[in-house]
């Protein structure tokens, strides 16, 4: 599986390398601040909970504005439509224009091809949760953290984010 990570890194980077340029470019433009989602609000580093439970620096393309990430959990944390460990808010008032396009068509995680290639994360796996939302797991829910995290896997293809977090956990242990 790593020589496939490897190999199919190394691949979609140099294929979608024209992508990765004009978004860069495009989130640049659009708003104030950093291209990549690499700090959270008070300038440490963004992290995700990988394999065995470890922390690992964690980075995608920015779609929100900057300085707005704890805002999830104190003004917009009625909004959450997940109510579980995981924060999702519909119609988020902190996305940019160019955001929203990136996570329409999952554009904002192509810098995660990098952390495939680096060994952090895989292609194909249950997805990383920050360090807060695995805090909030139940005995089961651990289970995901057994294999390294992933791109993509069989939750994201089977509703993403539309998924109950049960569900997603369910089908990710069933893929594990």
């Amino acid at each position: 599986k790593r020589i496939f990570d490897i190999v199919g890194s190394l691949f979609l980077i140099i294929i979608t390398s024209p992508i990765l340029i004009l978004t860069a470019v495009a989130v640049k433009l659009d708003s104030c601040g950093p291209v990549f989602w690499s700090k959270l609000d008070d300038g440490s580093p963004v992290q995700r909970i990988g394999q065995n439970g470890e922390p690992f620096h964690y980075f995608k393309f920015r779609s929100m504005k900057p300085g707005t990430h704890n805002l999830r959990y104190t003004e917009l944390a009625e909004q959450d439509l997940r109510k579980g460990p995981l924060v999702k808010i519909k119609d988020d008032p902190r996305v940019t224009r160019v955001g929203r396009f990136i996570r329409r068509f999952s554009i904002d995680e192509l810098p995660e091809l990098f952390l495939v290639l680096a060994g952090k994360m895989s292609l194909v796996g249950p997805r990383p949760h920050l360090p807060e939302e695995v805090a909030k797991y139940k005995k089961n829910h651990k289970k995901v953290l057994i294999v390294k995290p992933g791109i993509t896997g069989l939750a994201q293809i089977s509703g993403r984010a539309d998924l109950d977090f049960e569900d997603e956990v369910k089908i990710d242990v069933y893929y594990i």
